[in-house]
């Protein structure tokens, strides 16, 4: 009975796992605004702002100063599920007030990222890896359990090794996979995106801190919104841009 225990117990832990890596899992861009103050202007040239909450498959603004509306209900939150996720045009993070132990703190945040430690770059290098022998790993998992089904009492159980084999497509899944060479040599260096606003091309320059499949997130850009909407921004903000709408143009030299 150990022979059929055993696998099944292995094949039902992995898919705890799964479940919840998947439930976990949220865009590596859009975390870094997690819970924190932003303003996200739509393709429909919509301002919202609030405290982001990043799911899944959606996000939700939270209003830190909720008022009544006209039909007296008092609105908290604002949901986008992921059509709408999709359709953002910009997510802005007004940096901590300057003079603060924040802002200080944000300061060195941004050298921190201008300048990799050693440990940084070989988790990078070492995620890059990981993502790179993707389809060996998958394929070592297939071998894996399709050696388990024919030597064990498990082969008896309907579909099981397929099963198996969407639990670990699942959890490889979990991983971010998108990698772009170009992308990952601008990393920490200053770069000048271009995206379309109001059918004119716009250059903005910031820190390249991070990328996804649908993000880039730059930081230290200076970029002041034309809105009379939403706080009062400073001159040097972090932006979230989408990369349906925008792409990284140039590498800013530095010249001394």
């Amino acid at each position: 009975m150990l022979d059929f225990w055993l696998p099944m117990l292995l094949l039902f832990l992995t898919a705890t796992i799964a479940a919840i890596a998947a439930r976990r899992k949220r865009d590596r861009c859009l975390k870094y605004f997690n819970r924190e103050p932003v303003m996200i202007l739509l393709g429909n040239g919509k301002w919202l702002w609030g405290r982001l909450n990043v799911f899944p498959k959606a996000v939700e603004l939270a209003f830190e100063n909720p008022e009544k509306d006209d039909a007296g209900c008092c609105k908290a939150s604002y949901v986008l599920y992921a059509p709408e996720v999709d359709s953002i045009a910009k997510i802005l993070q007004p940096p901590p007030t300057a003079g603060t132990k924040e802002y200080e703190k944000w300061q060195r945040e941004i050298k921190r990222i201008a300048n990799p430690s050693l440990m940084r770059r070989f988790r990078r290098w070492l995620w890059n890896a990981f993502n790179t022998l993707r389809d060996a790993v998958s394929q070592s998992l297939g071998m894996i359990l399709g050696s388990l089904k024919s030597k064990t009492a498990m082969g008896r159980v309907a579909n099981a090794d397929k099963r198996a084999g969407e639990i670990g497509n699942t959890l490889l899944g979990t991983v971010p996979n998108a990698y772009e060479p170009i992308l990952e040599k601008y990393l920490s260096k200053q770069v000048v995106v271009e995206m379309l606003e109001n059918g004119e091309v716009v250059e903005l320059a910031g820190l390249l801190q991070e990328y996804s499949d649908k993000y880039l997130l730059l930081r230290n850009v200076a970029y002041c919104p034309e809105t009379t909407q939403g706080p009062e921004l400073p001159e040097r903000i972090d932006m979230i841009f989408p990369r349906s709408r925008a792409l990284v143009r140039h590498c800013v030299a530095n010249i001394k």
